[in-house]
C-alpha cells in the first residue's frame, strides 16, 4: 500500500502524512504504509484493467488475475493479426532492400510503419483513459503529485503500445535473422529498441489524445467533432494500411535518395537503424533520442496535467436531472436525454456510430464505382447460377454486419452510471427507459439502412419487393440487435468504472454483442448459401425477420418483469 510518510501535502496545501496515516482511495480502497506511492497508483490502473472480463460486481471491484489474462491475451490476438501482414511485407521488402550493404533502410521503413500504428490505435484511448479518467479530480486533490498520476495511468498504455509496436518489429527480426542472420547478442540489442520505440509511440500518442483532449473541451464535449477527427484518422489509418505496398514499393524505388535524406535530416532515425544491424553507437544515440522526445512530453503534460484534467472534465460532463422533464412528455424527454447523451460523448460515439456513418459513405462509395461493383457481379454470375434475386440476400447480410457495430444500448444502462439513482428516484416507468434507449438505436441506425438499401437496389436492379425485403430484415435486426444489448447489460451491468470506455469498449459485453452478433450473420449467411439458390431471397429475408422478431418479443416479455425488477435493483 502506499507511504505517505515525510510527503508534503499537494498544491494548495495538505498537512503531512506519518507511516500509520491512511487516505481513502477511489473506489473505497485506503492508501496505508507499507509500499511505494507510485507502485500503487501502478497496481491500481491493472487493476482496473483486469475487471474488464470480471463476471460479477464485487469480483470486479478488485479485479481478478483472469480478466487480465483475458485483456492480455486478446490484445495479442489482435497484433498476432497485425504481424502476419507485417511480415509478409517484411519478406517482399528483404528481397530488394537486404543484403546490399545498406539493411538500415529495411529497419527504418518497418519502424515506422509500426510505430505509427501504435500511435494511432492507442491515441483512442489516451484521452479517456488519462484525462478524462473519472477518478482524475479525486486523485489530484489527494497529496499525490500530478506527474505521478499522468505516470501510473501511461504504464497500461505503455503495454498495449509495446504490444502493436512488436507486431511489426518482431516479423521484421524474424525476417532479418532468415535472410542474414542474427546472434544473441543482436537480438537482445533489437528487443532493447523494440522496449524503446514502445515509449516513442506512447510519447506520439500522448500528444495525439492531448490535442483530442483540447477539441473535447473547446467544443465542450460535443462528440460529433470527435467523430468527426475519428473518421478521418480511420480513413488516413486505412487509406495507408490499404497502400502500403504502394508505399513500399516506391520508397524501395527511390531508396537511394531516402537514404540521403535520412542521412542528411533525420540522423536519429539513421542511427536506430544502424542499430538494427548491431551498430552500439546507433543503439546509444537512438536510445537518448527516444528518453529526450519522450521525457520532454511526459514534462510538459505533468506540468499541465492538473489543468488538461479540468477542460476535459468541463468538456464531458453528462449530467441527467429531473428538469429535463419539463422538456416535454416523458417519452420524448428520456429520448432527447438519450441523443444528448450520445452526441456529448467521443468514445459513445466512435465506437458506436460508426457503423452508421459506414453506411453512408458505402452508399457514395457505390454511386461513384457503380461501374466497378456491376463489372464484378457480371464476372460472379459467369462463375455461379444462382437465382436472380441472391443478390438481395447478400446486400442484407452486409447491412447487418455493420447494424451489428451499432450496440448503442449494450453498455446504456452502465453509462448511467453511479447516477443511476437519479432515475430510479424519478417517476416513471423503466419500461420507458428502456424503450427510449432502443428508440435511440432506431435513430442512429434506420436513416444509415435507407439511404444503403435504397442505393444498393437500384444500382444491382433489383425489384421493389426485394428493396422492401431487405429493409424489413434490416430493420428486424435493428430491433433484435437493441433488445439484445440491452438485455445484456441488464443481466451484467457495471456501474463503479472510473471512465466511460469500459463500458463501451471493453469486457464482455460488448465481445457478447459485437462478436455474438456477428457470428449470428454469418449463420443466416452459411445457411442463405446453401438455400438461397433455390429460395428466393425475399422468402428468405422475411422468414429471418419473423425469427428476430419473436426473439426480439420474448426479450421484451422478459422485460416487463424480469428487466424491471434488475434495474430497481442496481
Amino acid at each position: 500500500m502506499m507511504n505517505f510518510k515525510g510527503f508534503n501535502g499537494s498544491a494548495g496545501g495538505g498537512r503531512r502524512l506519518g507511516g500509520g496515516d491512511h487516505v481513502k482511495a477511489p473506489g473505497g480502497g485506503r492508501f496505508s504504509a507499507g509500499g511505494s506511492l507510485f507502485g500503487t497508483l501502478v497496481k491500481k490502473q491493472f487493476m482496473e484493467l483486469s475487471t474488464m472480463f470480471s463476471m460479477g460486481k464485487r469480483r470486479s471491484m478488485r479485479g481478478s488475475t483472469g480478466g487480465f489474462a483475458i485483456t492480455l491475451a486478446l490484445y495479442i490476438l489482435v497484433a498476432f493479426s497485425i504481424g502476419t501482414s507485417m511480415m509478409l511485407l517484411a519478406e517482399m521488402l528483404s528481397d530488394e532492400l537486404l543484403g546490399k550493404g545498406e539493411d538500415w533502410k529495411f529497419f527504418v521503413i518497418l519502424d515506422i510503419l509500426g510505430v505509427a500504428i501504435a500511435t494511432l490505435v492507442t491515441m483512442f484511448s489516451v484521452d479517456v483513459a488519462l484525462f478524462r479518467a473519472k477518478d482524475n479530480e479525486i486523485l489530484l486533490s489527494m497529496p499525490i503529485p500530478p506527474g505521478y498520476i499522468l505516470l501510473a495511468r501511461m504504464v497500461p498504455l505503455y503495454v498495449i503500445a509495446l504490444i502493436l509496436t512488436s507486431a511489426v518489429l518482431i516479423p521484421e527480426l524474424a525476417v532479418y535473422k532468415m535472410n542474414v542472420g542474427a546472434g544473441i547478442p543482436l537480438i537482445i540489442l533489437n528487443i532493447l529498441l523494440i522496449l524503446a520505440l514502445a515509449f516513442l509511440a506512447l510519447g506520439l500518442s500522448t500528444v495525439l489524445g492531448w490535442l483530442l483532449s483540447l477539441v473535447n473541451s473547446r467544443f465542450k464535449g460535443n462528440g460529433i467533432v470527435s467523430l468527426i477527427i475519428t473518421v478521418a484518422f480511420l480513413g488516413a489509418y486505412f487509406f495507408i494500411y490499404f497502400q502500403i505496398n504502394k508505399f513500399s514499393q516506391a520508397m524501395v524505388g527511390n531508396s537511394s535518395a531516402m537514404a540521403d535524406f535520412v542521412r542528411r535530416w533525420l540522423k536519429p532515425i539513421y542511427f536506430i537503424g544502424q542499430a538494427h544491424t548491431g551498430s552500439v553507437i546507433g543503439l546509444v544515440i537512438g536510445l537518448i533520442t527516444i528518453v529526450v522526445v519522450f521525457g520532454v512530453i511526459y514534462f510538459a503534460m505533468s506540468r499541465t496535467f492538473r489543468g488538461i484534467v479540468v477542460n476535459a472534465g468541463k468538456g464531458s460532463s453528462h449530467k441527467v436531472g429531473s428538469g429535463i422533464l419539463k422538456a416535454g412528455s416523458s417519452s420524448h424527454a428520456l429520448l432527447l436525454k438519450e441523443i444528448k447523451r450520445f452526441t456529448s460523448s467521443s468514445s459513445y460515439m466512435m465506437n458506436c456510430g460508426l457503423g452508421p456513418v459506414f453506411m453512408l459513405i458505402l452508399s457514395v462509395a457505390a454511386v461513384i464505382k457503380r461501374d466497378v461493383i456491376l463489372s464484378g457481379l457480371e464476372q460472379v454470375k459467369e462463375l455461379f447460377e444462382f437465382n436472380p434475386s441472391f443478390v438481395a440476400g447478400i446486400l442484407a447480410l452486409m447491412i447487418f454486419a455493420l447494424v451489428s457495430t451499432c450496440y448503442y444500448t449494450m453498455p446504456s444502462i452502465s453509462l448511467e452510471g453511479k447516477s443511476i439513482w437519479i432515475l430510479q428516484s424519478m417517476p416513471l416507468d423503466p419500461m420507458k427507459i428502456f424503450m427510449s434507449k432502443i428508440k435511440m438505436e432506431y435513430v442512429l441506425c434506420v436513416p444509415g439502412i435507407l439511404v444503403l438499401t435504397t442505393v444498393g437496389c437500384i444500382i444491382l436492379g433489383l425489384s421493389p419487393f426485394s428493396w422492401l425485403a431487405v429493409i424489413v430484415a434490416a430493420l428486424a435486426y435493428t430491433t433484435f440487435t437493441a433488445f439484445f444489448g440491452l438485455w445484456i447489460n441488464l443481466l451484467r451491468p457495471s456501474l463503479d468504472w472510473t471512465n466511460e470506455a469500459y463500458p463501451i469498449k471493453q469486457g464482455l459485453n460488448p465481445l457478447i454483442c459485437l462478436f455474438g452478433e456477428w457470428l449470428l450473420t454469418l449463420i443466416f449467411g452459411g445457411i442463405y448459401f446453401f438455400v438461397g439458390i433455390f429460395v428466393p431471397a425475399e422468402a428468405y429475408l422475411l422468414l429471418v425477420s419473423v425469427v428476430l422478431l419473436v426473439v426480439s418479443y420474448i426479450i421484451y416479455r422478459w422485460l416487463l418483469k424480469g428487466g424491471r425488477a434488475r434495474f430497481a435493483a442496481l
